[in-house]
């Protein structure tokens, strides 16, 4: 009976412990039984049994939120398993209050408390840290605790941090003993594991030759942290089951329990303490915090570690780091199975590549390439078909960190001095030189790849706003006055020169400079072509040539005259007129790519997009060999643009630069309006693959099997200060006390001009979840088409803010579709069932009406044959030949009945398109309002033609 009894308290539900009646019915005996048997052998009541829990379980709430009611409170612990009356709950809650105070619960926002600057403090950790101050708290000296988690997650690191924090409170005193043993280490000794945990006596074993004092009595009133505890064998577990019981032990060759310890003990596993640790030994263990995996963590909490690791190996290698977002993405994103351990050893192995290659070259600044990651991330990243759309946003720029002056981050502006030409040029040789590449394959490339490399440079500088003081910062004030004598004597010499030459213009001659007082030598494998090409800005080159070795004393090589000639041919205005291109390649599984790409350019009137289509089987290596002559195929000079329906490529981009040398960027994602979207911007001569991938990359189009409506972005005001956010956060406050009537509606964001972050970064993120309505502040980013006004405006008219934003907030524009729309040509049909059906009607109408020939139906159905026309909610774009097309129009019909179009999707909506390689406009905008979801619905609850045609020609874009 007594062993029954034990064996049921014992695996007992703590947060509903049986109480004796219940006891005595499930053992089929009388409840004066149970209770003497309870009393014999020292088992307390259930209502005590499950206190120390429920305690714990308050003081954790308490902590989390000190101002709690206590009808919440009981709702909480109600919902944590514990059927409790709100009138116990008041009582436990003044006994805890009566022994703890508030100040102390509330710790939590205090600075020096030592959890509030762990990360994950506030999002992932808050349930665990919680848990670990209350356990600390709870009278007299705590509750013991085992901590959980796999290998690497932190779980020596919250004992750590629960030691400090009982340091702050007052169940423990500022000099309490913390002792840290891993059981590991003696595991194979268990008899010598013993004698470190509690102590021998003189003549306890061969060795022992005087009395020892073990880590149990040591930690007397502290705190001793086992790891591993899993390693302690059983009967060093059947001993802590003594001391947590009873605080009593004895040393190793001792014959009584003579001695006492009143410890804290907290233990760290990674394997299931059920298997692993006697029931006995968990029943004394009342508290279980579980540490979350790497993978578990949010995509924030993730990157504030790796730039924390990073800028820890800056500090130990005393050099600034610039990490490429391509790595950023892949240590996001990677399963890092041994969580945060091996991120930082991951990140450690690629520091120490990137210095070795820094050292070798000179370099002031260790540059991280998706290249030094370990053989083993990079495989993975490759065959990864998603990634988790938050890490793009925090992966959309390179992460400059220096901890050499404990900053995470190098503004970019500055950190120019170290991204010249010869830094490509350098990078680039060593890359193909490690792939094995010939002499002179190496030079051929290079030759071809330097002057697109120009063209980047002086595109990302194109907006920079020139700020002097800063570049004599970076140059000195003779290069900068140098500069100023070579750009003027170059804008004597060459028309439309641009101003915005003179920043790269100045970062390159300093460097020039730097490296010949270096004897560093200076190879520009392109020299006879710009030579030839560029003869007139050869010839100035050669006078801003003479016009430095006259003033520094030097004597540059003729190499050197071609990289400034570059220069000046890459910033002369309307002479570089690009007639080049952005490639566009979609690539799928199954027979999709194609269709979409054909859709797209007949559409669009041109044979642009490329589509690629991969079997299901492929591996991604011989994805790689297909796409790799497809993309050499598509590039035009601009590099290329690869949209796939498979996230495994999208880190494919690098690996085919590297391979060829073309600037790929690759979007994991793709349906028909972003091939549409994709071609239209790589036609425009002003736009950059960077700009398009990263635009493309953040708009929502239709995917999936349902039609998805753009996501509604909440309207924002950012104000931005030169001086810094705190002035920003000035400009806010005004707003919101001292303007009447602003929109509750539109948040108001502050941001700092000059910041660790570059300010069009900044306005990007914010760009992505929200509508940045208009910029207020000190200084204008020229940031897209977002309007600013000035501080001083606001301030001498606020009125003018409020008029500008009911202005902003509710224009709208007439759509071009009506007409191309006729009446005649909308239908509603009730007794279609076949799509043959409904396009023989549909092109009869239009031949009837003259808008188009008699060839037009079977070019309709060719189309059909080619591939995919179907757009999810239910709508179809079937559409001709525009060479047949007499005046464009676009026809109507919607069904009483959705009819099967092809692969099982349905349709009861058909536009069909008789449109041509002029009607682009009219497409865009018929995109947009079917990519309204509120007028889908209008469009499918219509019942007749007026209906439908209103819709259609009253709605502004």
């Amino acid at each position: 009976m007594l062993d029954k009894l034990k064996q049921l308290i014992e695996n007992e539900d703590p947060k509903k412990p049986y109480t004796d009646s219940e006891l005595s019915s499930l053992l089929h005996t009388s409840r004066e039984n149970i209770t003497k048997y309870r009393l014999e052998e020292r088992i307390p009541e259930s209502r005590e049994r499950r206190k120390k829990l429920l305690d714990f379980e308050i003081i954790n709430l308490l902590t989390d939120n000190p101002k709690i009611s206590e009808r919440k409170l009981t709702e909480s612990l109600n919902k944590l398993g514990f059927e409790i009356a709100r009138s116990s709950v008041s009582k436990y809650k003044k006994e805890i209050e009566s022994t703890i105070s508030v100040p102390t619960l509330s710790k939590k926002e205090d600075e020096n408390d030592p959890f509030c600057d762990l990360i994950g403090a506030t999002g992932s950790l808050k349930t665990q840290i919680n848990q670990a101050k209350a356990s600390i708290l709870y009278p007299p000296k705590g509750l013991h605790t085992l901590i959980t988690g796999p290998s690497g997650s932190g779980k020596s690191f919250i004992a750590k941090k629960m030691y400090e924090y009982a340091m702050t409170t007052t169940n423990f005193s500022k000099d309490v003993p913390f002792e840290i043993f891993n059981c590991a280490d003696y595991a194979d000794n268990p008899q010598f594991l013993l004698s470190q945990l509690f102590g021998y006596v003189k003549g306890a074993f061969t060795g022992a030759t005087e009395d020892k004092k073990g880590l149990v009595e040591i930690c007397d009133g502290g705190i001793l942290f086992l790891d591993e505890i899993h390693r302690l064998p059983p009967e060093g577990q059947e001993i802590l089951f003594y001391l947590l019981d009873q605080n009593l032990y004895r040393r190793l060759g001792e014959t009584e329990l003579t001695r006492t310890s009143k410890l804290l003990l907290v233990g760290a596993t990674t394997e299931d303490p059920t298997e692993t640790l006697l029931l006995t030994f968990r029943r004394r263990i009342p508290i279980a915090i579980e540490m979350p995996s790497y993978h578990a963590r949010s995509v924030s909490e993730k990157f504030q570690f790796i730039k924390i690791f990073f800028e820890n190996e800056s500090k130990r290698v005393n050099k600034p780091f610039k990490i490429k977002r391509d790595v950023i993405k892949s240590l996001l994103s990677y399963s890092c199975m041994g969580n945060i351990g091996q991120l930082k050893s991951d990140i450690q192995g690629a520091s120490a590549k990137g210095f070795l290659n820094s050292a070798i070259d000179e370099k002031d600044t260790v540059l991280i390439t998706f290249q030094e990651l370990s053989k083993s991330i990079i495989n993975e990243i490759i065959e990864k078909e998603h990634f988790n759309d938050d890490v793009f946003s925090f992966s959309m720029d390179d992460l400059f960190v220096d901890g050499r002056n404990s900053q995470n981050t190098v503004p970019p502006s500055v950190s120019v001095s170290t991204d010249t030409i010869y830094d490509y040029i350098e990078y680039t040789y060593r890359s193909m030189k490690q792939d094995g590449l010939s002499q002179e394959q190496i030079s051929a490339t290079l030759s071809e790849q330097i002057d697109n490399e120009m063209k980047r440079l002086s595109k990302a500088i194109n907006n920079r706003k020139m700020n002097y003081e800063m570049l004599e910062n970076i140059i000195g004030l003779k290069a900068l006055s140098v500069t100023k004598k070579s750009f003027e004597l170059a804008n004597k010499h060459l028309k439309n020169l641009d101003s915005s030459l003179f920043f790269p213009l100045s970062i390159h001659l300093n460097s020039a400079i730097n490296r010949f007082l270096s004897n560093k030598e200076t190879i520009n494998p392109n020299l006879d072509i710009i030579k030839q090409d560029y003869k007139d800005e050869f010839e100035v080159a050669t006078l801003i040539k003479n016009l430095i070795d006259y003033e520094y004393d030097v004597n540059l090589a003729e190499d050197e005259i071609g990289f400034i000639a570059l220069y000046l041919k890459n910033f002369r205005g309307f002479i570089q007129q690009e007639s080049t291109k952005i490639g566009v390649v979609v690539l799928s599984h199954g027979h999709v790519a194609k269709g979409m790409a054909e859709v797209a350019n007949k559409l669009l009137g041109v044979n642009h997009a490329i589509g690629l289509e991969m079997d299901l089987t492929d591996s991604p290596n011989l994805m790689l060999e297909k796409t790799i002559p497809v993309v050499k195929n598509a590039n035009q000079g601009k590099g290329v643009l690869i949209l796939a329906d498979m996230g495994s490529l999208i880190l494919f981009g690098d690996i085919i630069t590297a391979q060829t040398n073309i600037p790929v960027r690759v979007i994991g994602r793709v349906d028909t309006l972003m091939v549409i979207e994709s071609i239209r911007r790589s036609l425009l001569p002003e736009d950059t693959l960077d700009n398009i991938a990263d635009e493309i990359d953040t708009k929502q189009f239709l995917t999936g099997s349902t039609f998805i409506s753009p996501i509604k972005k909440k309207k924002v005001v950012v104000t931005l200060c030169l001086t810094g956010e705190g002035a920003a956060k000035v400009l806010k406050n005004y707003i919101e006390t001292s303007i009447y009537n602003f929109p509750e509606n539109i948040e108001i964001i502050p941001i700092g001009f000059f910041s660790k972050e570059n300010t069009s970064s900044k306005l990007n993120k914010i760009a992505h979840s929200n509508e940045i309505v208009a910029i207020i502040g000190t200084v204008n980013p020229n940031y897209k088409t977002i309007p600013f006004i000035s501080a001083e405006e606001l301030f001498n008219n606020s009125n003018q803010l409020l008029s500008f934003l009911e202005n902003s907030t509710s224009i709208q524009k007439e759509n071009n579709l009506k007409p191309f729309l006729d009446k005649d040509l909308i239908t509603i049909e009730q007794d279609f069932t076949m799509k043959n059906t409904v396009l023989d009607n549909m092109t009869t109408k239009l031949i009837e009406r003259q808008k188009v020939t008699s060839e037009y139906t079977l070019s309709v159905y060719k189309r059909e044959t080619m591939g995919n026309t179907f757009l999810e909610g239910g709508i179809a774009i079937p559409h001709g030949e525009s060479q047949y097309v007499t005046k464009p129009t676009i026809s109507i019909t919607k069904l009483a009945n959705p009819v099967l179009w092809e692969n099982n999707q349905y349709v009861d909506l058909i536009f069909l398109l008789a449109l041509t390689e002029d009607n682009s406009k009219e497409i865009e905008d018929l995109y947009t309002i079917l990519y309204t979801e509120s007028v889908l619905d209008s469009l499918k609850s219509a019942d007749s033609v007026e209906q439908i045609y209103t819709i259609l020609t009253d709605i502004t874009l």
